[in-house]
């Protein structure tokens, strides 16, 4: 028997959640003010381990920065999950023994300040925002605290995350974007070249790798942290995604292109993954079927009126 617990329930924590081999436990935290928010995931590990299993799994999907998030927000967000790992100190050593931690990442965090696609795990990083510093910091937090506490780690650097469950309310995610003006008939501004490559992963795919890794993760070396790029392997332009949804719907979604602040993005972000590469089995939902399931989902929220 398994405990699983899936911090974060947003686009990917959600999917996870689904995946998991067991149910996961349900603990609310208070993400708006700090000190609630670490004394709540101290009451989640506490429950984590209320009952004795063969393995403890902890997901860590939260996180609700973006390129443009002020640092001073994501400098909270890190420590926040700092934090959280320093809670691991007061669990018993038999017990960190059977536990695994995942920790979502970003591909365009870690890359977007380096010039040489295709991007592996062995290419260098350079971030090239607050957000990307940021992302590759709580990794460094991840890998010291697996090490100090004998934990077993797995790092998730994850490409362009889409699907149904995507929350609009931040504008990020250009997929969902495109397919709500769409539906909406409204028009979109894209800031960026037509040019822009981008590799988009299918939520369902992406929480299926992750899941499976982190299984996986549970059988290397304690102390150890396994990083992996988790992507669809397929670079899209802007312009073929557009083209795409075009052809999906049959008719063109209303965009402009702008001027506006594209700092931290990077034109090419193609990846190439080199670790656990059966793994990418696991990724089977093509990217005109995963827009055609955003575009249903965005459809039915119209109709009802909970769009």
């Amino acid at each position: 028997m398994t405990r699983d617990w899936v911090i974060g329930r947003g686009l990917l924590g959600s999917a996870v959640a689904r995946r998991t081999a067991s149910e996961p436990i349900v603990q609310h935290v208070r993400w708006s003010e700090r000190a609630h928010a670490e004394a709540d995931l101290r009451e989640g590990l506490r429950r984590l381990y209320e009952d004795d299993a063969e393995a403890y799994t902890l997901y860590w999907c939260a996180g609700s920065g973006v390129t443009s998030t002020p640092a001073e927000v994501l400098r909270e967000e890190a420590e926040v999950f700092g934090a959280f790992l320093a809670g691991f100190a007061e669990v018993p050593d038999g017990l960190r023994s059977r536990t695994t931690v995942f920790l979502a990442s970003s591909v365009g965090g870690a890359y977007a300040g380096v010039d040489d696609p295709p991007y592996s795990e062995s290419s260098p990083v350079a971030p090239a925002s607050p957000y990307g510093e940021t992302k590759l910091s709580m990794e460094d937090s991840l890998r010291t605290a697996v090490a100090e506490h004998g934990l077993h780690g797995f790092v998730g650097r994850i490409t362009n995350l889409y699907g149904p469950g995507q929350k609009l309310g931040k504008r990020q995610g250009l997929i969902s974007v495109l397919c709500e003006t769409y539906v909406r008939r409204e028009p979109v501004t894209v800031y960026v070249s037509l040019d822009t490559l981008r590799d988009y992963i299918y939520e369902d795919d992406c929480a299926a790798v992750v899941v499976a890794g982190t299984d996986r993760a549970r059988d290397i070396e304690r102390g150890a942290t396994v990083t992996k790029i988790i992507g669809a392997g397929t670079a899209v332009s802007i312009g073929e995604l557009i083209g795409t949804i075009t052809r999906v719907r049959r008719h063109r979604p209303l965009v402009a292109f702008g001027g506006g602040d594209a700092r931290g993005q990077a034109s090419d972000l193609r990846v190439r993954s080199e670790v656990w590469t059966d793994l990418q089995g696991l990724v089977q939902t093509s990217l005109p079927a995963g827009i055609a399931a955003v575009l249903r989902s965005l459809g039915s929220a119209a109709a009802s009126g909970n769009a």
